[in-house]
């Protein structure tokens, strides 16, 4: 099913398979800001990732001394959530364990995915309640995706990225197979903190980012239209469109983790940057859009 909230600024859309954002439109602008599925590139919209990021080495992962294979970005996104609330301007999804799931990810919990609209701000908050006896691990991020240009006219390379403070930007590196090398380097960025935008910067796949002030700006060249994404609860960005096309979006996702790193499967519950929750506990945490016009 899909809902809908809206205020005098936004209308938000929500569906309830993988509780993903089918839009995110300026009513003040008449321009729709999310990536609207063209598959020729990426049927995606805005998937939830729960309770892994990315891929994990060989598709599987180890748990208290069992093996278990998962898809990419784990369950939320091939599954229904049960819309448990709303009001004129919020919207609150859950989805449970159940047989399926305890198949590839043996822990019992309850996962909410939480919208709210508040002027030209769209708040997004990921809450897991572990309802196991023992504690559970689990990694959370965002994937939305982005029209780039936000209107048919103009080019990808006319935006930018712009952090508001000068930070030292590490890029986590990728090996052959796109899992993470385990190595970092330094990130180009601009003495007014920006990073250009170009489609060859994804011939290789994702830009995965480390420090970077959990701030990011999406801008256009001499316009005062644009974008800005928070993070504050999240360790990295994942940048990311089509590998080497022309997709005319970018993915900008807030990560509480990293993928596996290559030729190592990964125990969750001793990975470095894994969420380690207590049974009977809540772990909540969010990040934001909000549009400037």
């Amino acid at each position: 099913m899909y809902y809908e909230i809206e205020n005098s600024a936004l209308k938000i859309g929500v569906e309830t398979a993988g509780a993903q954002l089918k839009t995110i439109y300026s009513k003040k602008t008449d321009t729709e800001y999310l990536w609207q599925g063209d598959e020729q590139y990426w049927k995606g919209r805005a998937y939830n990732l729960f309770p892994i990021v990315g891929r994990p080495y060989g598709g599987k992962y180890d748990f208290r001394g069992k093996t278990y294979e998962i898809r990419p970005h784990g369950l939320a996104r091939d599954n229904e959530f049960i819309l448990e609330d709303r009001t004129a301007t919020k919207l609150i999804f859950s989805f449970s364990y159940n047989k399926d799931t305890l198949k590839a990810y043996p822990c019992k919990f309850v996962f909410y995915v939480i919208y709210e609209i508040n002027d030209s701000v769209l708040n997004v908050s990921y809450r897991v309640k572990n309802v196991d006896s023992s504690s559970i691990a689990f990694c959370l991020g965002g994937h939305p995706g982005f029209n780039v240009p936000f209107h048919p006219t103009g080019k990808f390379e006319d935006y930018f990225l712009e952090f508001p403070e000068k930070t030292a930007v590490e890029q986590c590196l990728l090996a052959p197979s796109k899992l993470v090398s385990g190595e970092r380097k330094p990130y180009p960025v601009t003495a007014n903190n920006r990073i250009p935008l170009s489609h060859n910067m994804f011939d290789d796949d994702a830009v995965i980012l480390a420090k970077t002030c959990r701030e990011v700006s999406l801008k256009r060249k001499r316009s005062k239209r644009y974008i800005t994404l928070r993070y504050p609860g999240f360790r990295y960005l994942g940048l990311w469109h089509t590998l080497a096309s022309d997709a005319p979006f970018i993915c900008l996702e807030p990560w509480t983790s990293l993928p596996a790193t290559d030729g190592k499967r990964y125990d969750l519950e001793k990975k470095e940057d894994a969420i380690l929750l207590p049974a009977g506990e809540t772990y909540e945490t969010a990040w934001s859009i909000e549009l400037h016009e």
